[in-house]
């Protein structure tokens, strides 16, 4: 592998379209913390209006992934948009996030993780922050080339929906966490 000279080593956050101040300082400190890494917030980018599929009314989460290189600093080594829009995957009918496996950049939406308002939330459900960090946590992690893991605690447990959003924990387990380190230590000095 060659050495990655011009790539930083932070992680950029993008928000896209009406999303909190104090959940992007949220994210922003679980990022850090989770990969000990700084991140920088970018300026709003706004609703992506590209990725629209009217006939859907959702946005297409592979071309906003396409286009973060172009809106987020160079010298990124991961890119994340946040947005409040309604994602879908041309292979899934919505998504909480996607991200480009062992890639750079990844998106999450609050979207879909928002309390059902015709279900009967649980006494102490997780709040919406919650269920965006440990998803935001989840796509890093795909793009640090971590896959889903078995263990229903864990962060890169596959979601179906916000129960198992709910279930696991903002945190990788022993085994994510070893590969996590060695993919990291991999991106950043021998370049991905």
């Amino acid at each position: 592998m060659k050495r990655n000279s011009t790539r930083g080593r932070i992680i950029s956050l993008v928000p896209m379209g009406a999303v909190r101040a104090d959940y992007l300082r949220s994210l922003a400190e679980a990022m850090r913390e989770q990969f000990g890494l700084p991140v920088e917030l970018t300026a709003n980018q706004g609703r992506p209006v590209y990725a629209l599929d009217a006939k859907r009314k959702q946005y297409n989460s592979q071309l906003i992934i396409r286009k973060l290189p172009q809106i987020a600093p160079a010298y990124a080594l991961k890119i994340l948009g946040v947005t409040d829009i309604d994602l879908f995957s041309p292979i899934f009918s919505y998504v909480f996030g996607e991200a480009q496996f062992h890639g750079r950049c990844a998106v999450v939406s609050t979207f879909r993780l928002h309390p059902n308002p015709e279900s009967n939330p649980r006494p102490g459900c997780p709040p919406l922050l919650d269920r965006l960090e440990k998803e935001a946590i989840h796509e890093l992690g795909h793009t640090f080339g971590l896959r889903h893991c078995p263990d229903p605690d864990c962060v890169m447990s596959y979601s179906v929906g916000v129960d198992c959003a709910d279930r696991k924990f903002p945190y990788f387990c022993p085994s994510c966490r070893d590969l996590l380190l060695w993919h990291l230590a991999t991106d950043i000095f021998l370049g991905a």
